[in-house]
């Protein structure tokens, strides 16, 4: 017996190899690499030796004249680490149940000799461990991650513009030249002659500085300057005294030349760097792929011949657009970025939340400038200023704006502006089913029907008997009211409804629940409960609309209630209602009444019935009601359907109603099904089948020959068939007795019932282990094994010792130990029209009663076809 792990932890096991052995199979460096760094780590971590490790890029110092790939920091999401730690919970479950099914089978085996079932259990066990360990670290980096303060999730400003990868800038013609621009060695010089002579040359100065001009002869390149604008002029006084003045000449640069520069500091890849003539800092710092986050932006420096020449600050590139202080590179030319030094911090309510580096001592005005300025729902009045002070520890300091506009802003200082409140003030809420929901202007005076103004206004199938006003007390206390929306368009109503600042008006639906507004209500009176008193809600329960829990208004009464929870049903009992209250007494003891209420049909004295909060209203249902009880009667009736039944009525009532039988009506052979029958019979067989796996555990236990695995095989499909035999709940019953009232036992109609009819029988049905399973013409001359012999007889796997005949009012009779009555011998049993013979197969099991379940269920299995065969007509 082999036992296997789940597919997807081999992975774990092939990266464990692979620390050992030192390879990876490429389907699974594939799936690692969709992990991500800090999942990768931890797994060289749990599975890894110093053996060997993940490959990795590592880059040099000196940087290559093309296109760079740069290493930037991956930073794990808080999405992954939740994904992550769902895969983990997810193998947890599996090798959970894993080594449940082990232990399971180990209890059930013999241990001693079974190493392979206690090898894999062990390996189970570490791998649930392993999977743990990783979970309490997930765990762990979730718990830092929810407390991390705003201004740990807030970048400095500025490192991405190194974000995108790194090139380098290589000369181009269609550059233009600027007009200081310095030659040198490696420049390509395009003259074009015209005139009196047409010719052009591309001449490259060389090392010396010479440019070799045929027809004229070297020409020193730096005589007259080292600018190529000096060059120029040079050329064409040699052009016009060698070629004289009929020739006039065009002069321009062609290829640039590269020179080799040094980028140094807080860069991300220090080296040497090959760049064109033409290349300013800001083009070698990004072909460098950029600053490091530990790095200046506002200090860094040129130097040339150990010398600064420029410091750039490239807040002004990134803030305004400003290049003018980009300095051209000389070959040779250093490059530094040195250390941050001072930085601040600011979020919030402005349009670039970041830590931005200062070079002095700036105005709050300042700071907020460069972080784009503030939004348009800034609070201006209380900004939060962070500091550390004498003592190294942070004090806070509120500023305003504009008052507060120079007040200095220091390093390390963490600034914070919120926002407007986002709650109006000035407003009213119209919720649930109106056509127009929303938040309107409130003014002074404002009526509900200034706004509810029709029913125009109300989606259909508004409730007009019950709407709410959810209202906010200057206290900060919640009080509701309640009102008709009937009401409103009422020609006699006296007092209008007022509206005050923030109320929330909610209309309700006659055919949906009310859970989904009302929750929201109901969760703010509970939380302004106090010790003195009790929360404003009661509920109802039974037969109304919508039962449930509701506010507990002023002066609510029953009819108020009644109308909250969408009106009695049809079934309630209006004569007499249940209140149960709750009373605490001064010494806060709870004693609990039962208050019965008459008459709720009485409109007058439901207003006069009036509630107390956690009051508890139960309507009852009218007795003996019963809506849709129906039976089923199909087959051989003068009226076959469906008919509804009372409480109490007989089988014999229902098919006088329904006309009595036809003339090939078959009362012996009728198939009576009951529900909640066929639901016990369920439940009884799976009771059944779980003892029966417990029993043939328990007898393949107790063997040791060779047959036992073949004999679990029998078991397993036993229990399998078994399984499948559909619960139909047939009742046996004598309908001739019952029509008669002969019966000692009336038959009481339930809901669900169903009666089956069948035609008159002629035949008799042989089933099972016979040579040609058919059926056969009643003949009264045949006996049992007669009609087996005219199917054939039996086969070599028949049981001919428990064979069966089921009659066809769905008795059952077959041979037991003190019922001997038939063998093939014996053969004196009456088989009429409509019988069914069934042979089961013979199957040898361990035990007798093994044996004698394995036929039952055979027979059942083919008493159920039957059954199912029967109704199809």
């Amino acid at each position: 017996m082999r036992y296997f792990l789940p597919k997807f932890f081999i992975l774990i096991f092939l990266v464990s190899g692979f620390f050992l052995h030192g390879q990876l199979d490429p389907a699974a460096m594939s799936t690692l690499s969709k992990l991500s760094p800090d999942q990768r780590q931890q797994l060289i971590k749990q599975y890894g030796s110093s053996g060997g490790g993940l490959p990795k890029s590592v880059p040099t110092a000196q940087m290559p004249s093309r296109s760079v790939k740069t290493e930037k920091p991956e930073e794990e999401s808080f999405d992954d680490r939740t994904d992550f730690l769902g895969d983990l919970n997810s193998m947890e479950r599996m090798i959970s149940a894993d080594v449940s099914r082990l232990q399971s089978q180990l209890n059930r085996e013999d241990s001693s000799e079974d190493n392979e079932l206690l090898e894999a259990l062990e390996e189970s066990k570490a791998l649930l461990r392993k999977i743990k360990a990783l979970q309490r670290r997930e765990i762990e980096k979730r718990a830092e991650e929810f407390g991390k303060s705003e201004t740990d999730a807030i970048k400095p400003f500025g490192y991405d513009l190194f974000a995108s990868d790194p090139s380098t800038f290589a000369p181009g013609n269609e550059v233009p030249i600027p007009s200081d621009y310095r030659i040198g060695p490696g420049d390509l010089i395009e003259i074009q002659l015209f005139g009196q002579r047409n010719d052009s040359f591309s001449l490259g100065i060389s090392r010396e500085g010479m440019l070799r001009f045929p027809g004229i002869g070297p020409i020193h390149a730096f005589e007259q300057g080292t600018t190529f604008l000096e060059l120029k002029n040079h050329f064409k006084e040699k052009i016009r005294e060698h070629l004289g003045e009929g020739v006039q000449s065009s002069i321009t640069l062609g290829a640039f030349r590269s020179i080799r520069i040094f980028l140094l500091g807080e860069v991300r890849k220090q080296g040497a760097y090959t760049v064109s003539a033409l290349s300013t800092t800001i083009n070698a710092l990004l072909s460098c792929g950029g600053i490091k986050e530990s790095g200046s932006l506002r200090k860094i420096q040129l130097k040339r011949a150990g010398k600064i020449v420029s410091t750039l600050d490239l807040y002004d590139l990134l803030l305004r657009g400003d290049t003018s202080a980009d300095k051209a590179l000389q070959p040779g030319d250093v490059i530094f970025v040195p250390v941050v030094e001072h930085q601040i911090t600011i979020s919030g309510a402005v349009k670039r939340p970041a830590k931005y580096e200062i070079l002095t001592e700036e105005s709050l005005e300042e700071i907020i400038e460069v972080s784009g300025g503030v939004t348009g729902r800034a609070y201006l009045s209380n900004i939060r200023l962070e500091r550390l002070g004498e003592d190294y520890r942070p004090f806070v300091k509120n500023l305003s704006l504009p008052s507060d506009s120079r007040f200095k802003i220091l390093p390390g200082d963490i600034i914070s502006i919120s926002s407007a409140s986002s709650e109006v003030s000035n407003s009213i809420s119209l919720i649930g089913n109106v056509e127009r929901p929303g938040e309107y202007e409130w003014k002074a005076g404002m009526k509900l029907k200034d706004i509810i103004a029709g029913i125009d206004d109300l989606l259909p199938k508004t409730d007009m008997h019950y709407g709410l006003i959810r209202r906010k007390l200057q206290d900060g206390m919640i009080k509701v009211i309640n009102f008709s929306p009937s009401a409103l368009f009422s020609k006699g109503l006296s007092s209008p409804i007022h509206l005050e600042k923030e109320d929330a008006v909610y209309f309700f639906s006659i055919d949906q629940s009310r859970n989904n507004l009302i929750n929201g209500i109901l969760d703010d009176l509970r939380r302004q409960r106090s010790l003195q008193s009790l929360g404003s809600i009661i509920s109802v329960s039974g037969l109304v609309r919508f039962p449930g829990e509701y506010p507990l208004t002023e002066n609510m009464a029953l009819a108020d209630l009644l109308d909250a929870s969408g009106g009695l049903l049809d079934a309630a009992y209006s004569v007499s209602a249940e209140i149960t209250r709750m009373t605490v007494d001064g010494s806060k003891v709870a004693s609990i009444d039962h208050i019965t209420i008459s008459d709720l049909s009485d409109s007058n004295h439901s207003k006069s019935v009036f509630f107390e909060p956690y009051d508890h209203l139960h309507i009852k249902k009218v007795p003996f009601w019963s809506e849709n009880q129906t039976v089923t009667l199909s087959g051989e009736f003068l009226f076959p359907g469906t008919y509804r039944i009372f409480r109490g009525e007989s089988l014999s009532e229902v098919v006088q109603r329904a006309g009595g039988f036809t003339e090939h009506a078959f009362p012996y052979g009728a198939i009576f099904t009951r529900e909640h029958i066929r639901r016990k019979e369920s439940v009884q067989k799976e009771q059944f089948i779980s003892k029966l796996e417990n029993m043939i555990a328990y007898e393949n236990l107790e063997k040791s020959n060779t047959s036992d695995d073949a004999t679990l095989e029998q078991s397993r499909a036993l229990i399998s068939r078994l399984r499948s035999i559909p619960s139909t709940g047939r009742l046996v019953i004598d309908l001739e007795s019952q029509l008669s009232n002969s019966a000692d036992t009336e038959i009481l109609l339930l809901d669900g019932d169903t009666l089956f009819v069948p035609k008159v029988p002629q035949e008799v049905i042989v089933s099972g282990e016979v040579q040609f399973p058919t059926s056969h013409l009643a003949d009264n001359s045949l006996s049992m094994l007669g009609y087996i012999e005219h199917s054939g007889g039996f086969t070599e796997r028949s049981d001919e010792k428990r064979i069966a005949l089921v009659k066809s009012n769905g008795m059952v009779i077959s041979q037991t130990k003190s019922n001997a009555w038939f063998s093939p011998r014996k053969t004196s049993l009456d088989v009429a029209a409509g019988d069914m013979i069934i042979v089961p197969v013979k199957i040898e099991l361990p035990s007798k009663w093994l044996e004698n379940l394995a036929t039952s269920t055979q027979i059942m299995y083919q008493i159920a076809l039957s059954a199912a065969a029967i109704n199809s007509f």
